[in-house]
């Protein structure tokens, strides 16, 4: 008897600790190694690496997963504040629900890119797309995870962009799809806008082709991205003119993504197509996920058109924001994405494949 006490205590005791290096554990960088990864161009990025944070508890049918990609030149720490329980405006999953996964795409510094790779560094690193970032991703999830299913997928501007990917890559792994001002293929506008933060970038003599050995300051690139990200007006409202030369001096000032990173995604993004040929209506039409289409209506960064005639071949629901941070939603319209994605995300899903 006093054995068994002792053991129900010990097992007790262990319980507590892992509950408590659980707790410790949640949000923290993690890295999934997943040696070679092959991409949809043949090339191969070798000791392959993705990033990733975890948030909640997995249920004991690990199908209550909820994951975040990255937006561009972003990295998961800049996403912890989607995670939480209460109904904060900037949480997007209810982690007292969900099991979080936050996964840091390739070429954000922390995943496999040309800033980190040590066989394949700088311009050696093989291009990627938006669809290579899902399949590692999908790798995570099943090889390292061991997650059986995805409760919904969810994403900003790239991120947005790889919901639509996983939507298409995986049609039967998620019941939901929420892409927030991304789009299922860039447009014209979209990649001109790219291009020029390209080009710019390209141009900058300290850039030297990409074999600099000092970050160039990408003066005239950052200047490019803050343009495009918001409406006049928002930027108006953020210094009054005679605090213009401070102001600038903020947008100009050296951005933390290595210049190769963001040459590498923004590329990724000038490629972006989940369509492959056909029709968004047919594409659309043809998955199960039930979506929830968030798009600005002043976006300049990503157009909203290709997003909404998605929603509107299947009926989807659909949140059009007006604020005028415009690609910047969750700087001014944070509690109505929140409140629209939150409730989504709980509704029960109708049919098997939640539509």
């Amino acid at each position: 008897m006093l054995t068994r006490c002792v053991f129900v205590a010990l097992a007790a005791c262990l319980s507590g600790l892992a509950s408590a290096q659980s707790a410790r554990q949640e949000g923290t960088q993690q890295i999934a190694d997943l040696g070679a990864c092959k991409l949809s161009s043949g090339k191969v990025i070798l000791d392959c690496r993705v990033g990733y944070r975890t948030f909640g508890i997995l249920n004991q049918h690990r199908d209550n997963v909820v994951i975040v990609p990255t937006w561009l030149n972003g990295r998961s720490k800049d996403l912890v504040s989607l995670f939480g329980t209460s109904p904060a405006p900037q949480h997007l999953v209810d982690t007292s629900r969900f099991f979080g996964v936050a996964l840091d795409a390739f070429g954000d510094g922390v995943s496999s890119s040309p800033s980190n790779s040590k066989r394949q560094p700088g311009p050696e690193f093989p291009q990627f797309t938006t669809e290579d970032m899902v399949r590692a991703q999908y790798r995570v999830l099943t090889e390292v995870l061991k997650v059986r299913h995805v409760h919904a997928a969810v994403g900003l501007s790239l991120g947005g962009h790889q919901v639509f990917a996983w939507s298409t890559l995986y049609p039967t792994f998620l019941d939901r799809a929420v892409p927030i001002v991304g789009s299922p293929q860039a447009t014209n506008f979209d990649r001109l806008s790219k291009q020029i933060v390209v080009d710019a970038i390209e141009a900058d003599p300290d850039y030297k082709h990409g074999h600099y050995t000092k970050e160039p300051a990408l003066t005239l690139a950052n200047e490019i991205g803050v343009q495009m990200l918001t409406t006049p007006a928002f930027r108006n409202a953020e210094a009054t003119r005679e605090h213009y030369d401070e102001w600038l001096a903020r947008i100009e000032a050296p951005q933390r993504q290595d210049a190769n990173d963001r040459v590498w995604q923004a590329r990724a993004i000038l490629s972006h197509d989940v369509l492959h040929g056909r029709s968004i209506a047919e594409v659309a039409r043809s998955l199960p996920a039930k979506f929830l289409i968030i798009v600005g209506a002043e976006d300049r960064m990503v157009t909203p058109a290709p997003a909404l005639a998605w929603a509107k071949a299947i009926g989807a629901e659909t949140y059009i924001s007006h604020g005028e941070c415009a690609h910047l939603i969750m700087s001014c319209d944070a509690a109505a994405v929140s409140e629209r994605v939150r409730r989504f995300l709980s509704e029960p899903a109708s049919t098997p494949g939640g539509r």
